[in-house]
């Protein structure tokens, strides 16, 4: 699937989401009683936009929080030719343990499994394992939701599903490109599934700052139409919202 976000592409407004989301009702997301948190994300960034309220909450709660990012993230301007990616992803990299920090998270925890980006799914089963050895029994395995529609984070969820079932982690599913292409008055999100994390005013304002660190993602790279920013405001404003959605992911099929 080829998700395409620009001025002809824009997906639903986030006030079409807005009012959808005052009209029906999603039970609150109990208090963390694991003892770890482990984030999967298949991008530097996916941490942050699907979880980065989760993240303070569990730091919060005095848990141990360990993030897993899948890939590096080089071909998100695969056709570029103003920076190369292998330098690409090296900035990545750092933008993501500036947005960490910016969580209030000092010392972030974060092991990198350099998968290649955009092949997660030709890779499944190598992420499956490498999760299933990370993860321990009673974790909270936080990574997208199953059908979150981009290839990298579908694989990534089902990998991170299956790991977890292996291990008898529990596993909750959070959302990013879903709010770009889901329709907000169909049934394409679970809704009797979904579990919301309301955040406090200093908590969202923490994650808003924290993904000012992403300026490969949400600045063009250049002036060339490939350059362009793959978050642009519209998009990012869905994950500056009071609150974040996960899937309860245990009743699916891995």
């Amino acid at each position: 699937m080829e998700l395409i976000v620009d001025k002809t592409h824009p997906g639903p407004s986030e006030a079409t989401w807005r009012t959808l989301m005052a009209r029906i009702s999603i039970p609150p997301m109990q208090p963390i009683h694991e003892r770890r948190v482990v984030v999967v994300a298949p991008h530097p960034d996916d941490e942050v936009l699907g979880a980065g309220g989760l993240i303070q909450e569990a730091l919060g709660e005095h848990c141990l929080v360990e993030i897993v990012i899948v890939t590096d993230g080089e071909a998100s301007h695969a056709k570029s030719k103003s920076m190369s990616p292998s330098r690409l992803a090296t900035i990545r990299a750092i933008e993501s343990d500036v947005a960490l920090q910016r969580l209030g998270w000092v010392r972030p925890m974060v092991t990198r499994l350099r998968l290649p980006d955009g092949d997660v799914r030709g890779h499944r089963v190598e992420l499956s394992d490498a999760l299933a050895s990370i993860l321990l029994p009673d974790d909270l395995c936080v990574a997208p939701w199953t059908s979150d529609g981009h290839p990298d984070h579908d694989a990534t969820g089902l990998a991170a599903l299956q790991a977890s079932r292996a291990v008898g982690a529990r596993a909750l599913g959070y959302l990013v490109w879903a709010w770009h292409w889901a329709e907000p008055e169909g049934a394409d999100i679970p809704w009797e599934r979904c579990q919301r994390l309301d955040l406090r005013r200093r908590a969202r304002a923490r994650k808003r700052w924290s993904t000012g660190a992403f300026q490969s993602q949400i600045r063009p790279l250049g002036p060339a139409e490939a350059d362009a920013a793959i978050l642009p405001e519209p998009l990012l404003r869905r994950f500056w919202r009071p609150y974040e959605i996960y899937v309860d992911e245990s009743g699916v099929a891995a």
